[in-house]
């Protein structure tokens, strides 16, 4: 498998008051995959992309972008120079130039690179409309067929599904995964959200603090996570006892359970049950499909195999 990326201790300093944060990051990302940072507002990602992109200087390390070595001590290369595009948060659409125009902007397309671009993004006779007779979810093509017309090396996409309601986000980001994989595209994607990440991901990182925590695909990180930070992140946990953790779906209510339990709270979700119970040492999180569960009933538990240790 080919590196597209490569960062090696990668450092940027930050000072608040007295208290000086030097993080370093270490990572590839793989040609033609979607690898996202996931992580929470003040993680780093953000200021992650944009060293990456040049937009921000680093302290300290490497980053090679298709063998090519774009930043480090001695050498710098120019934002335009490094063969990366951006898809921001807001599109940052030209309002008063045509969709066509838009696409092409700073670019040295051809017509045919154009037309081509059109066809594939589903955009073939809006050329001549302006951004605000768009639906969002064209509009999005628009901004991703403006970022890879030049043929980037890799895309870098800040957000671009924040801020929208439930329904068109679930469209927007089918649509975004689908034009990624139909251009062949490396994509990093940053993100808070976790369902997008595990959505459109081939692989994940989880940030904090400005430091990689862990890496690897959605199922790997939610099954096996390193840290009860990342157990915590991605889903609900319930502590078993000092350094044991479970989560809800691997409790299950059994008439030959170990463990007695009463019922202290159900709440529906539509397709499951998210129930609370009391056992003798602390309360527990499970999901039910049982339509017949009330609260103070009495019942026994048995724990699965899958028990997080931290």
């Amino acid at each position: 498998m080919k590196k597209i990326v490569e960062i090696k201790n990668l450092r940027k300093i930050f000072c608040k008051g007295d208290i000086c944060v030097a993080n370093s990051l270490n990572f590839d990302l793989i040609k033609g995959e979607i690898f996202t940072i996931l992580g929470t507002s003040g993680s780093g990602k953000t200021t992650f992309l944009r060293m990456l992109a040049g937009l921000e200087k680093p302290d300290f390390g490497e980053i090679r972008i298709d063998n090519k070595l774009v930043f480090s001590k001695d050498v710098d290369i120019e934002p335009n120079k490094r063969e990366v595009a951006i898809v921001f948060q807001n599109y940052a659409l030209l309002p008063h130039l045509n969709i066509a125009s838009n696409i092409t902007f700073g670019s040295s397309a051809s017509k045919n690179e154009l037309k081509e671009i059109l066809e594939k993004t589903k955009l073939k006779g809006h050329e001549t409309k302006y951004p605000h007779e768009l639906s969002g979810g064209q509009q999005q093509r628009v901004a991703l067929a403006r970022a890879i017309i030049n043929k980037p090396k890799i895309l870098l996409l800040d957000e671009p599904l924040s801020n929208i309601d439930t329904e068109l986000r679930n469209i927007l980001r089918l649509e975004l995964k689908e034009m990624i994989r139909e251009f062949n595209i490396t994509a990093l994607f940053i993100t808070h959200d976790k369902e997008d990440a595990f959505f459109l991901s081939d692989r994940i990182a989880i940030m904090h603090g400005g430091d990689i925590l862990q890496v690897g695909t959605s199922k790997e990180l939610y099954n096996n996570p390193t840290s009860l930070y990342c157990a915590n992140f991605l889903g609900k946990i319930s502590q078993i006892s000092e350094n044991l953790y479970i989560r809800p779906e691997n409790i299950k209510i059994c008439q030959n359970g170990e463990v007695e339990a009463v019922i202290k709270e159900i709440i529906f979700y539509g397709s499951f049950y998210e129930v609370t119970v009391a056992t003798n040492n602390q309360d527990l999180l499970l999901f039910s499909f049982d339509d017949n569960l009330k609260i103070g009933q009495k019942v026994n538990l048995n724990f699965e195999d899958k028990i997080l240790k931290f």
